[in-house]
């Protein structure tokens, strides 16, 4: 996703090598502001953090990619109407092996909008170790170069499960920009029609694969993809679809937090809510609602399908249900099963309405989601809430 000249231009720079100030022009007329905040529009959280980027890489004049973001605040919304013009003020600090931290503050005269840190790595920067140059992720991997996250997923017996189904225009983009942070990868082929066996060729002696013969529906692709991961050893996966929605560079908070918080089940949540489509939002919040019914537990994004299962503390646990209603089965099952659940901030992209692709039947989907909600709501009563006050009554006791 390129901004730059598109969202916003540069009007004029000034300060010196490592402390410099951009002042830039923002384009209201961008089809982000047209497709989702017509009447109000907001400059998206995950648009702020690829902005800031792309300021890197012109003032460098190098590539590069999100390693991470860290103390991210969003304070003010950026409305591109009345803040047309906006300043970026940013200090850079060069680590070794091509990484880049960055400080950045974006205000105006009058407001301070966001104050962010992120952590760049230079796309060619191993080159400068006397290693060979690499042209792309998948490179890096087969002549022996770690990603930027490997001995990390190591150390924690981590992988990443990727679903995939008809996905063709993202799927290459979506594993290029994980590659860059580890090669434990495991993609599920769930019965795509379309070009993603032919894809998925291309990257078979970098990545696991499995495949369907037919699509059984993301709950099946799940299972399988979690069954493959304990047969290779893995103790966690991370799940991110192939639709181009997730954000890569947020592996590393899901890494961050699962050192932290072993055992936790992490889920996504999106960091600016305007950035959910109308339709997703209320799906969300009618998720929200029933996951506080059946567990007593409040989470703000259930939705989300960027987490990190902990296989190890689930212990064989899989989804019962077959298509998008096993996230939140899983979900719940988990809370019962006495597991912590942990929401890990994440950014999001939604392309425009015309060139989003997305399998969920809104009437058939939606339907199974009620029934499990009817269904979950009878079990809480005669399971779930009591399991769950047996163990917190069980670990009172062992404390005594």
């Amino acid at each position: 996703m390129k901004l730059l000249n598109d969202f916003f231009s540069i009007k004029e720079k000034n300060g010196n090598e490592n402390d410099q100030v951009y002042r830039l022009s923002l384009n209201a007329e961008h089809p982000i502001y047209q497709a989702h905040f017509q009447g109000n529009p907001i400059t998206p959280g995950a648009c702020i953090i690829q902005m800031l980027k792309e300021i890197a890489e012109t003032h460098d004049a190098t590539s590069y990619f999100i390693r991470s973001v860290k103390n991210v605040k969003f304070l003010v919304a950026i409305n591109p109407v009345e803040h047309a013009v906006i300043d970026v003020h940013f200090t850079t600090k060069v680590e070794e092996n091509g990484v880049l931290s960055m400080a950045a503050v974006i205000k105006n005269e009058k407001t301070i909008f966001c104050k962010a840190n992120i952590v760049l790595e230079e796309i060619a920067g191993r080159a400068r170790n006397g290693e060979s140059m690499v042209k792309s992720p998948i490179e890096t991997v087969r002549q022996g170069l770690k990603p930027a996250l490997q001995d990390r997923f190591d150390r924690q017996q981590i992988c990443v499960v990727m679903p995939t189904y008809n996905n063709e225009k993202t799927l290459v983009q979506v594993l290029d920009d994980v590659l860059k942070y580890t090669s434990s990868v495991i993609v599920v082929n769930d019965g795509a029609t379309d070009s993603t066996g032919e894809i998925l060729k291309k990257f078979a002696e970098t990545i696991e694969v499995v495949s369907c013969k037919e699509n059984r529906g993301k709950g099946v692709a799940l299972k399988c993809g979690f069954d493959c991961a304990e047969a290779l050893g893995y103790k966690a996966a991370i799940t991110l679809d192939s639709d181009g929605q997730h954000f890569a560079s947020d592996l590393e908070a899901f890494v961050r937090s699962a050192e932290t918080n072993p055992g936790a089940l992490l889920i996504g949540q999106r960091i600016i809510e305007g950035l959910i489509p109308s339709g997703n939002s209320f799906a969300n919040r009618f998720s929200n609602f029933w996951f506080a019914v059946h567990t007593g537990r409040r989470l703000q994004d259930t939705q989300n399908g960027f987490r990190l299962y902990p296989l190890a503390a689930m212990k064989g646990l899989r989804p019962l249900s077959s298509r998008f209603e096993a996230e939140l089965e899983l979900l719940v099952r988990s809370a019962w099963k006495g597991i912590a659940i942990r929401p890990v901030p994440v950014h999001v992209y939604y392309p425009p309405e015309g060139e989003r692709i997305s399998h969920f039947r809104p009437g058939r989907d939606f339907f199974r989601i009620s029934l499990l909600n009817t269904l979950f709501t009878f079990l809480a009563v005669f399971y779930g809430y009591p399991s769950m006050l047996c163990r917190k009554l069980f670990k009172r006791l062992i404390k005594k």
